[in-house]
């Protein structure tokens, strides 16, 4: 029972984001993605997930504060993770902050009216890598800010 909610909020996290990260990146300026975007749907799936499966492991996270050291922690950390559910855990936590952050990508790509090239290629990072894309969008509005200074 318990594998099967895991795999069940690994897949819902996963799959429930992908609607939204491909109307952003093949659509990032029609009303339909913006409409989709507005509210915190996009993030609901992946959210529940990891309140779930949080929920069903509270006494293996408690034991992770059992030694209030530094390496205590890590040492209990490492152990958590190191699970089947730790890694659901993460994964969830993982896929929750790269839509955040590629939502913020879009939103501020289409504020600025970022060429759609340089927006797509931060979108496309953004829920892969989101440290890469969140470089790719930060390079991509200063070169966006140079092009309308020099226009």
């Amino acid at each position: 029972m318990v594998e099967t909610m895991l795999l069940v909020a690994f897949f819902t996290a996963t799959m429930w984001v992908g609607p939204f990260w491909m109307l952003m990146l093949l659509q990032p300026y029609a009303e339909r993605t913006k409409k989709w975007m507005e509210g915190p749907w996009f993030v609901l799936g992946p959210l529940i997930a990891y309140l779930i499966v949080l929920a069903m492991n509270l006494t293996a996270l408690s034991d992770m504060f059992g030694d209030v050291t530094l390496s205590g922690f890590v040492s209990g950390l490492a152990d958590v993770l190191g699970t089947n559910d730790g890694a659901v855990l993460a994964w969830t936590h993982f896929i929750i902050g790269d839509i955040i952050v590629t939502r913020w990508i879009w939103k501020r790509s289409v504020e600025t009216e970022m060429n759609k090239t340089l927006a797509q290629v931060g979108i496309l990072f953004g829920v892969m890598l989101m440290p890469v894309g969140l470089a790719i969008h930060f390079i991509s509005m200063q070169q966006n800010k140079e092009n309308n200074t020099h226009s």
